[in-house]
């Protein structure tokens, strides 16, 4: 099982991987509705949180250890722009990120679930420390 964040509330869950991608959809979909991307944050006990942004045509993934210390670390994408991309985090807080920061969402949710099947981050993803 892993714990899932966000939204107002915030709101909390625990899923099995099978469950994750449904709930992100769900959520996905409600961001698109208010036209609010939003954060979500997946923990997984021994691997740390995987946060992904849905919501949007693009997500951004960032990764915090379970120790809470760095390395910290954010996806990096094809696009050298260095223009924010903006995101909410819990619901109302406004979060901003760098364009060349952004993935496609299919690439996103293909990390998370290596993610969560692993416990690591996707070799299929650019990744830089923060």
């Amino acid at each position: 099982m892993v714990e899932v964040e966000w939204g107002h509330g915030p709101h909390r869950e625990w899923v099995d991987e099978h469950q994750l991608d449904e709930l992100l959809d769900q959520i996905a979909a409600d961001a698109r509705r208010e036209s609010r991307p939003q954060d979500v944050q997946v923990t997984v006990d021994e691997a740390g949180t995987i946060g992904i942004v849905v919501g949007a045509e693009w997500s951004v993934l960032s990764y915090i250890p379970t120790h809470l210390n760095p390395p910290y670390m954010v996806s990096v994408g094809n696009d050298p722009n260095d223009d924010p991309v903006t995101f909410y985090v819990a619901g109302d807080n406004h979060s901003e990120s760098l364009r060349r920061n952004t993935i496609s969402t299919e690439a996103a949710r293909a990390a998370m679930r290596h993610f969560l099947a692993t416990g690591g981050l996707s070799p299929n993803v650019d990744w830089e420390e923060v």
